[in-house]
């Protein structure tokens, strides 16, 4: 089908009123993390959200059974026919079964869509608990695929362990490590010191991002949120920092929109 597509070629879209941004993630049924949940943000943002299933979950807010993979070829399929018709201009990459699956869908971003902003969840552990990854030698594995995209979005214990370190001592050298390849936002939610900072390295600049609001309460699905919001800020044309911070409000308003565990999105 691909090769027709581009055999015969998509007529283009024109005038648009709202960029596209792409969600490649798992399916959640409770829509409160994954590829639903990424899409009703960015249409929240007043970005036409696009979305590439990876894995099929079998889950809810609390507790999640199973998990289905889609292979490389599933997902850069459902990928390109996007790309040939539509100018994407950001994505977010959640959950995905390796790393080597995770280059070739990059790979395949970056050759057909150049100037493409790619953010990078790395989602290694659901909410409910089930972890879907133990990547030894994390780091000389995402080498490859942190040279090709824009930001990675890890939290505390992600980062510790793609990075293959123990102990908060050694957060800032790793994410300084990493910001060598791209910029890299340490999202603070699980830190027992400074809990809800998130910090942003970008080169050799560090930006510390404090919330707004001090109390709130645990949302399934909150680092996609987070993660999604950024990317659609990223499509409407902010820089990265300003993206970020922006996102941190919408992320805070998310968590604070009731006090259950499946939060509320609003119009950004």
């Amino acid at each position: 089908m691909i090769e027709e597509l581009e055999q015969h070629g998509i007529p283009g879209q024109g005038s648009k009123l709202r960029p596209y941004a792409m969600s490649i993630a798992g399916f959640d049924p409770s829509a409160g993390a994954g590829l639903l949940a990424d899409v009703k943000c960015f249409e929240q943002h007043q970005v036409y959200g696009f979305g590439v299933c990876t894995a099929l979950t079998v889950q809810t807010d609390t507790h999640f059974l199973k998990n289905q993979w889609l292979d490389a070829e599933q997902i850069i399929e459902q990928m390109m026919v996007l790309l040939l018709k539509f100018e994407v201009k950001a994505c977010k990459i959640g959950l995905i079964k390796n790393s080597r699956i995770l280059l070739e869908v990059v790979s395949h971003l970056r050759q057909h869509a150049p100037e493409i902003k790619i953010v990078l969840d790395p989602v290694l552990k659901a909410s409910a608990g089930y972890a879907f990854h133990d990547w030894e030698n994390g780091l000389k594995k995402l080498e490859p695929v942190l040279r090709q995209i824009d930001l990675i979005t890890p939290n505390y214990p992600e980062m510790l362990s793609l990075g293959g370190k123990s102990g908060a001592g050694q957060l800032t050298a790793i994410a300084q490590h990493w910001a060598a390849y791209c910029p890299v936002l340490l999202k603070g939610g699980h830190l027992e010191k400074n809990k809800g900072i998130d910090y942003l390295f970008e080169g050799s600049q560090h930006f510390e991002l404090k919330p707004d609001i001090l109390s709130n309460f645990q949302k399934h699905g909150s680092g996609c949120v987070l993660s999604a919001a950024i990317t659609a800020r990223l499509a409407k044309g902010d820089h990265l920092l300003q993206a970020c911070i922006s996102a941190k409000k919408y992320t805070a308003h998310f968590l604070n929109s009731n006090n259950s565990l499946l939060g509320y999105h609003y119009e950004d």
